[in-house]
């Protein structure tokens, strides 16, 4: 009997030590938390690229094809349309939440 109470007293000893470290290593990690989270990211949009290498080149020969007179027209366009997508799509989001 007397090794169940040193064993349940041990136990308890390591499990608040555990919880200690977990938050002490939580602190510790907050600074990199914003910069980490921009990192994958980037990482994930360098994946998509790489997944899908056909939109890739279409866009690219679209941007020459258009050229610096053209693009400057079409630039307002696609932000006030990309701003609309942007809006209608975040009521939805809300909703799945």
């Amino acid at each position: 009997m007397n090794t169940l109470a040193t064993v349940a007293r041990r136990r308890a000893a390591l499990v608040e030590q555990a919880a200690a470290q977990r938050g002490a290593l939580g602190r510790l990690v907050e600074p990199w938390r914003k910069p980490l989270a921009l990192a994958d990211r980037g990482i994930e949009i360098v994946r998509r690229l790489r997944a899908h290498p056909f939109a890739v080149a279409t866009g690219v020969a679209l941007l020459v094809w258009l050229g610096r007179g053209r693009l400057s027209g079409w630039t307002g366009r696609i932000l006030a349309v990309w701003q609309l997508y942007s809006s209608l799509r975040s009521p939805r989001q809300k909703n799945r939440a």
